[in-house]
């Protein structure tokens, strides 16, 4: 094999259909190897040839340029694998190699190697990290693949996909699949035919139940919660841009402009309160969501959680590790705590029987009745209306209005302009049989159950009342005084349920408990957990500033229902370090569950806006120098002291003699 290279390049000049060889161009080698084959070189120094050429020089690769970003020295190996998270190094990486004759093809390919290798030791080195901190619960992914994943998404995967920065990828104190969740959530277009509001769709598994806004909101702020200053802004500046993108590309995410807002209200109020008990030399080491296994994978008893947990943190301070409980909410202002039906409120046999949910009431025979009497003093324009609404220009915009003014719910309003238009069009098709027909209780129970859809009192009350609401819409006098009469009769009701709450001693305390457990400041008191509003902080301190003490023993003495209060309220009335005060804790909202239609009365509890003065007041106060983070337009900033007038106690002097 005394073969001239010079001789065979020249041969092989003549054989390409450039004239110049590329010893990267794939086509080329092939040509070479038959040249090298005529010249009867052996068939393993053709192979390792051909191997040695087709691979970047490793020097090239080993040597050293400065990434123009962090302005430290890397290998031109590792800038190549940052090109879709760092432009700026992998430019620099690749001039250096086309300067130095590596084509465009075989950059790339390098540049993905490097990449997947890099990825792939970053997954185990990140992995063994994680098992440290959680073991296998920690490293666990989704429980469906990403490929599966993409399949069942496909119809609803956005325009410009959201990629979760490395550097919240790697973070080892949070759980792998929790990374992925908020990936897959941030790519997915809202579909409620495909039921991906609930968090069961993307593979979350036994928590899967809920919906997925909320799930995703308490999973940001707890993953916020780790990271240090610089990725927590990298991670809500990815969020930011995309749910940003996302709507100028006409398309709806389930993590909103709030949802990140109160993300980053609640990550920074926690590491405040951290700061606070602490002080600036305290670490967390994992983080858990309100899930059994993840409790005992970082070394917690479950069965001893806050009483309304949503997240959990290890954090070690002075060499021992303590838990840190968290009880969220997205906001202060107007946070609903409890949206229940009424007798879900209170005790079995607390409501006398007119009151209560279940059989017959005067309140339930009255709106039949109303209903009865308007198909019967309404005949004519009944039937006219509905033998020819759906021919009507306007129906469907009227219709879909109708719906939006009886449901917040995008797929309840589907359903009601679904119903009611499959209702007319049996109608139709009954009175093409019939020209007798007249409406009646009985024709609707009928023409319900002919589409094989429900026929109970609510369903038909139902259709009546959107039948009400279209022909008032359309000028109706009768419809219009009708709907208002449902209307009146169900706020009669809820009125009577206020007034036997402020009369029955036993009624009060059904609803002073129910407030003790979806505000859970009892909890507080024992230590046991701490709430976040929004970007506020309620645990011990905070009551004892707003109540002169910390003792829920003591608050609750002097807890009692205001029914005259507008809305009525559940107040603290007592002595404060000396002096009478009167703080709202809750306000009581009682509606009926679908208006005009509903039979039942819903129960309500919002944050009274009067505590929530208090408890943003006494937590500026008191955490308001703490974790120094800043997110553009948010207000979870650092704070100074000197910007707030009132000092620690100022709300109990707020409108107060």
């Amino acid at each position: 094999m005394k073969s001239n290279f010079k001789k065979i390049l020249r041969e092989l000049s003549y054989r390409v259909s450039s004239g110049i060889p590329d010893l990267t161009n794939e086509q080329h080698l092939m040509k070479l190897w038959d040249i090298l084959k005529e010249e009867k070189w052996p068939v393993e120094v053709r192979v390792e040839l051909l191997k040695n050429l087709q691979e970047v020089d490793q020097a090239l690769l080993r040597t050293k340029i400065t990434n123009p970003t962090t302005k430290r020295k890397i290998q031109v190996r590792t800038g190549l694998g940052y090109k879709k998270t760092n432009t700026a190094a992998y430019n620099v990486a690749k001039s250096f190699l086309k300067d130095k004759g590596v084509s465009d093809d075989e950059i790339e390919k390098q540049a993905q190697k490097s990449a997947e290798d890099d990825v792939a030791k970053s997954k185990s080195n990140v992995d063994k990290e994680r098992e440290k901190i959680g073991g296998e619960v920690y490293t666990e992914p989704l429980e469906i693949t990403d490929e599966e994943f993409n399949k069942k998404n496909k119809e609803n995967q956005i325009t410009e996909p959201f990629v979760m920065p490395d550097v919240v990828k790697n973070n080892p104190k949070i759980p792998k699949k929790y990374t992925q969740f908020i990936e897959r959530v941030m790519n997915t277009n809202k579909n409620i035919k495909d039921n991906n509001q609930k968090a069961g769709y993307y593979g979350i598994g036994k928590a899967g139940a809920g919906d997925t806004d909320s799930n995703a909101g308490e999973l940001m702020s707890m993953m916020a919660t780790t990271m240090n200053s610089n990725d927590r802004v990298e991670f809500f500046k990815a969020i930011d841009k995309t749910i940003e993108r996302a709507s100028i590309n006409g398309e709806k995410l389930y993590i909103t402009p709030a949802w990140s807002r109160a993300a980053k209200e609640n990550s920074s109020a926690i590491l405040r309160m951290m700061y606070d008990k602490y002080g600036k030399d305290y670490e967390i080491v994992g983080s858990a969501w309100d899930i059994e296994e993840e409790f005992k994978a970082l070394g917690q008893n479950y069965d001893e959680k806050g009483y309304s947990t949503d997240i959990m943190f290890t954090v070690k301070s002075e060499g021992k590790v303590m838990k840190e409980e968290v009880s969220l909410k997205q906001k202060l202002k107007n946070q609903r705590l409890w949206n229940g039906m009424v007798s879900s409120a209170f005790d079995d046999d607390v409501l006398p029987k007119e009151l209560s949910q279940g059989g017959e009431s005067k309140y339930k025979e009255g709106q039949i009745k109303n209903i009865e009497d308007f198909y019967q003093n309404n005949k004519t324009n009944i039937s006219e209306f509905l033998g020819g609404v759906s021919d009507l220009e306007d129906y469907e915009k009227t219709l879909e209005k109708v719906a939006k003014s009886m449901d917040k719910k995008e797929r309840n309003q589907q359903l009601i302009v679904e119903g009611f238009s499959n209702f007319v069009s049996q109608y139709k098709k009954d009175l093409s049989e019939n020209p007798n027909l007249n409406l009646s209780r009985d024709y609707i129970k009928q023409n319900l159950k002919s589409q094989n859809v429900k026929a109970d009192k609510r369903a038909m009350d139902k259709l009546s009342m959107t039948l009400g609401l279209m022909m008032d819409d359309y000028g109706d006098k009768e419809a219009g005084n009708f709907v208002k009469e449902q209307k009146v009769i169900a706020k009669e009701q809820a009125k009577k349920i206020a007034s036997y709450i402020n009369e029955s001693e036993e009624a009060k305390q059904s609803v002073l408990k129910k407030v003790q457990e979806k505000l859970p400041l009892k909890s507080v008191s024992d230590g046991d957990e701490s709430i976040i509003l929004g970007e506020y902080v309620i645990n011990k301190k905070t009551l004892e500033g707003i109540f002169g003490t910390d003792d829920w023993n003591k608050v609750v003495e002097k807890l009692s229902v205001n029914p005259d209060a507008d809305p009525p309220s559940i107040e603290y009335k007592g002595q404060v370090r000396g002096k009478e005060r009167v703080v709202p804790i809750t306000t009581i909202g009682i509606r009926e569950d679908g208006e005009g239609y509903g039979g039942a009365h819903k129960f309500e509890m919002l944050v009274a806006e009067d505590f929530g003065n208090y408890v943003e007041s006494v937590s500026k106060d008191i955490f308001g120098e703490q974790e120094p983070i800043i997110f553009p337009g948010s207000t979870a900033t650092l704070r100074k002291k000197e910007k707030w007038k009132l000092n620690y106690y100022a709300p109990l002097l707020l409108n107060q003699d």
